[in-house]
């Protein structure tokens, strides 16, 4: 479990892909229901985007306003998400987010992202902006597969921001989410701390190394990862 947390979260960290894409089959593969399955993805996911927002976010400009904004907004849809987990069909959530990352992915590889900040805004962020982040967290706090490819996505067309900044405001935004998140499952009696703990453990390990490798490598070895994993993500949700 540790060593499938570990290497879920270092391909995420890096290319903002999914790690519940690879940890929740995983988890349901060794026999814990669904929610118990997510319910760790989230209590590891709480932990683990912190460090990677610490590591892309350093020697950044962070917009704080828009964090706070989005965060808010967002963390209404994550415990909406959360709440609503075990009663919505997974199999319409996956096809509808394989669409919407396949339209995300191919406009951000359109996209300038050298790591120039030529476009960047520094207008507060619009009220768009702040309620686009209440499905962003409902789909966070329900499943989350390629939510980062999504947000960034966001993020850089309607911020300017480059990859690499994009992927820090998400993950911070995703620690906050996934926290509450994961306090709705813990509520609910869906956390198994013998599946919780090693998964975090890893996924600490992981998505910390991860970020890391990213952030030294630069845009690179970030687009490519970013594009090709978010193509393999939407079609794996589209044809499961």
């Amino acid at each position: 479990m540790v060593a499938i947390a570990f290497t879920a979260s270092l391909l995420a960290s890096l290319s903002g892909g999914s790690v519940s894409m690879i940890t929740t089959p995983a988890w349901v593969a060794l026999g814990a229901p669904f929610p118990v399955a997510v319910a760790s993805d989230k209590l590891a996911g709480m932990f683990w985007t912190v460090a990677a927002a610490r590591t892309w976010l350093r020697n950044v400009a962070v917009d704080r306003r828009l964090l706070m904004s989005m965060g808010i907004v967002g963390l209404a849809g994550a415990f909406l998400g959360a709440v609503l987990a075990t009663s919505v069909d997974e199999r319409l959530l996956r096809k509808g987010a394989g669409v919407l990352i396949l339209i995300a992915v191919i406009a951000s590889a359109r996209q300038r992202t050298d790591g120039s900040s030529d476009r960047r805004t520094d207008k507060p962020a619009g009220l768009l902006d702040s309620l686009l982040a209440f499905p962003l967290g409902l789909y966070e706090g329900l499943l989350g597969s390629g939510n980062g490819i999504l947000t960034s996505s966001l993020l850089m067309r309607a911020r300017g921001f480059d990859l690499s900044t994009a992927l820090g405001h998400y993950y911070a935004l995703a620690a906050l989410w996934c926290a509450l998140a994961a306090g709705v499952y813990f509520a609910r009696g869906a956390v198994d701390w013998r599946l919780a703990l090693p998964a975090t453990i890893g996924a600490m390990c992981g998505g910390t190394l991860g970020a890391r490798i990213g952030r030294q490598a630069g845009s690179k070895l970030v687009r490519p990862l970013f594009v090709t994993v978010g193509l393999i993500l939407a079609a794996r949700l589209l044809l499961s």
